[in-house]
């Protein structure tokens, strides 16, 4: 069995910077054709009590996230101390329908600029090894 950190393929996909409030941001764009699931972890200082997080899936066809479109309803994500930091965790089954590329696009409504990041974490498909064995006929 293999220890978490082996199992999981993880990335950056919005490095850490401030974002102003009432402002959308968009990650870069993942590609999930080689995975069943992904989640997104999306990091930020605290918002202020009562304050929100709005994060939205999106998909794309290219991978540079040209014309995305929202797959699914937004979350929303409210702060109930005011002093923490906050974690929103976004996943996704991959569904064959939606667009390959994947990234997220958030805005939150503190009352000033808030440090925020976004990583990714998937496991690859399960694949059962190679046996070398045939079919004889």
């Amino acid at each position: 069995m293999k220890r978490i950190f082996e199992a999981l393929v993880c990335a950056t996909v919005f490095a850490p910077q401030s974002v102003d409030a009432s402002t959308d941001k968009t990650t870069s764009f993942v590609d999930v054709s080689g995975v069943e699931e992904i989640a997104f972890l999306v990091s930020t200082a605290a918002l202020g009590k009562g304050k929100t997080l709005t994060v939205t899936l999106m998909g794309s066809d290219k991978n540079t996230g040209d014309s995305p479109a929202a797959i699914g309803d937004a979350v929303v994500l409210t702060d109930a101390v005011g002093t923490e930091p906050q974690m929103a965790v976004v996943s996704y089954k991959v569904d064959p329908a939606n667009p390959r590329y994947i990234g997220l696009k958030f805005q939150h409504n503190g009352d000033a600029a808030v440090l925020c990041s976004v990583s990714a974490a998937s496991r690859s498909l399960y694949l059962p090894a190679m046996s070398g064995w045939t079919v004889a006929k």
